[in-house]
C-alpha cells in the first residue's frame, strides 16, 4: 500500500508531530509511506518539502496574503484562522504521486486551496485536529458558538462581536461548494470532536471514526522521578506542578488564566512545598505571581527531554477551555504522571476520573486545585494512578496500535466498505 500524508509542517507544533509520528509508525510497520509538507523542518528523507528556495518563498508570499485578506474581518475570537484560498498546485504533486492513500492532516495557512482538495483524485482519510475542516476560518470556533458549523453560517446566525467581512461564512460556503459531493473518510483523535464532525453540516454524512494520536511508548515512559530531577536541577523535596502547551502563555484557549488562582488555592490548602513549571515559554520581563516558586522551562523540541521532564513532574496540569486530544496529557500520562483538567473536549477520553486523573466542572479553579490536592495528597495513590496512566498508554496510545486501526479503516476504503 502506498501512502502519502499531506500536512503543512512535519514536526513543529502539536499536530504535525501527531501527522509525522504516524508516518514513521507506518514506515516501521512496511508501509510504503511519503509525507508532502510546505516547510519541511527534519532531515528526514521521507519527508518531501518545496525542491527549491522560490517554491518556498511563494507559500510565504501566500501566507502574507491571507493574513491581509483576514484583517477584513474583526472577531474576537483569538485563534489561529486559515482562509486557504490561494492557488498552490499541491493538488498536481498529490495526482502526480499517484497513492493508494491520501491522509491529510493539518492543512492550513494556505498550504493547499480548498478548491484543490477537491481536484485529488486518490481517496482521501482526513485526520481532523481541530474544527476547521466543517466550520468557517477559525480553526476553533468560540464556545457556545458551535450553532453555525451544525445550522450552517447564514447571515442572521453571526455572533455578537464579529464586524467587518464574515470570512468565515465565506471560507465555510466554499467548503460546501468544492466539498460537498466529495468522497472523504473523517478521522478524529476524540469521540468529542468526532461528535463535532458528525452534527456539522458539511460532514453530517461521512463515515466519522475516532482513533486517539499515537505516539512512541518506548521513548514516553517513566524515567524514575529522583533521577529526572538530579538531571533537570529540580528540588526533590517539591511537589512539582507541570503546565505546559505550545504558546503556552499567549493562547487562551489553553487555559494560562487559570494557572494562578487555582495554585494559590493549592498553596492555600496544602501543607507541603508546591512549586510550578511552565513548559513552553521564557521567563516573562514581569511574571505573573502564582502564589509559589516557579520555572519556566522554554520550549522543548526532543522528545527525550520532553520525556524527561514529564517523569520529573508530579502532576500535569491541562486546564485547557477547549482541546480535542492534546498531546501533553497523552505524553504525561505514558510517563506515568496523573492529569487533572478540566471536563471538556477530548479529555475524557484521556483521564479517567479518580483512577489515572482528575476531571474538574468546567472552569471553576476551586475545583481544579481540589483535583491537584487528591493528586498530591497520598504518595501511594499519587504512584497507582500513574501506573494506570501508563497502562493506558501502552493499551491505546502506541503508535503501532493506531497503526493498525487505519491500515484497517484504508482496507475499508479501498474495498468501498469506507
Amino acid at each position: 500500500m502506498k501512502v502519502l500524508y499531506l500536512s503543512t509542517l512535519d514536526i513543529v507544533g502539536g499536530a504535525a508531530r501527531g501527522a509525522y509520528r504516524l508516518h514513521r509508525g507506518f514506515l516501521e510497520h512496511g508501509v510504503d509511506s511519503t509525507m508532502l509538507v510546505a516547510q519541511k523542518f527534519s532531515d528526514d528523507p521521507t519527508v518531501l518539502g518545496p525542491a527549491t528556495d522560490p517554491q518556498l518563498r511563494a507559500w510565504r508570499r501566500r501566507k502574507d496574503w491571507s493574513r491581509a485578506v483576514l484583517r477584513l474581518m474583526r472577531t474576537p475570537n483569538p485563534i489561529v484562522k486559515s482562509l486557504n484560498l490561494f492557488p498552490t498546485g499541491t493538488h498536481r504533486l498529490v495526482n502526480d504521486f499517484s497513492p493508494d492513500i491520501v491522509q491529510m492532516h493539518w492543512i492550513g495557512s494556505e498550504f493547499i486551496s480548498i478548491a484543490e482538495v477537491a481536484r485529488i483524485e486518490r481517496p482521501i482519510v482526513w485526520r481532523l485536529a481541530d474544527q476547521w475542516a466543517f466550520g468557517g476560518a477559525e480553526h476553533y470556533c468560540q464556545p457556545g458558538d458551535e450553532y453555525r458549523f451544525s445550522e450552517g453560517f447564514t447571515t442572521e446566525n453571526r455572533p455578537k462581536g464579529y464586524a467587518g467581512l464574515d470570512l468565515d461564512r465565506w471560507t465555510w460556503l466554499r467548503k460546501m461548494k468544492h466539498w460537498r459531493r466529495k468522497p472523504m473518510t473523517i478521522v478524529t483523535g476524540s469521540h468529542w470532536l468526532a461528535e463535532c464532525a458528525r452534527s456539522s453540516t458539511l460532514f453530517r454524512d461521512r463515515r466519522v471514526e475516532a482513533i486517539p494520536s499515537g505516539l512512541d511508548v518506548r521513548v514516553y515512559r517513566p524515567l524514575g522521578r529522583r533521577t529526572a530531577r538530579e538531571i533537570l536541577n529540580l528540588p526533590q523535596d517539591a511537589r512539582l506542578v507541570l503546565f505546559g502547551a505550545l504558546s503556552a502563555t499567549s493562547d487562551s484557549r489553553k487555559g494560562f488564566q487559570f494557572l494562578a488562582p487555582t495554585l494559590k488555592r493549592l498553596a492555600a490548602r496544602s501543607t507541603e512545598r508546591i512549586e510550578a513549571l511552565v513548559l513552553g515559554a521564557s521567563r516573562p520581563t514581569s511574571p505573573p505571581d502564582f502564589g509559589v516558586p516557579t520555572t519556566y522551562v522554554p520550549k522543548l523540541s526532543d522528545d527525550s527531554s520532553l520525556a524527561l521532564l514529564y517523569s520529573a513532574a508530579d502532576v500535569l496540569l491541562a486546564p485547557s477551555l477547549q482541546d480535542n486530544l492534546p498531546f501533553s496529557v497523552m505524553e504525561a500520562q505514558a510517563c506515568g504522571t496523573p492529569c487533572v483538567a478540566f471536563d471538556i473536549g477530548g479529555m475524557p477520553d484521556m483521564i479517567e476520573h479518580l483512577a489515572n486523573g482528575y476531571l474538574a466542572k468546567a472552569f471553576e479553579s476551586d475545583d481544579l486545585a481540589d483535583g491537584l490536592a487528591y493528586v498530591l495528597a497520598d504518595e501511594t495513590r499519587r504512584e497507582a494512578m500513574g501506573r494506570a496512566c501508563r497502562d493506558k498508554a501502552e493499551r491505546e496510545y502506541a503508535v503501532q496500535v493506531q497503526v493498525q486501526r487505519y491500515l484497517n479503516l484504508y482496507d475499508d476504503v479501498l474495498s468501498g466498505r469506507g
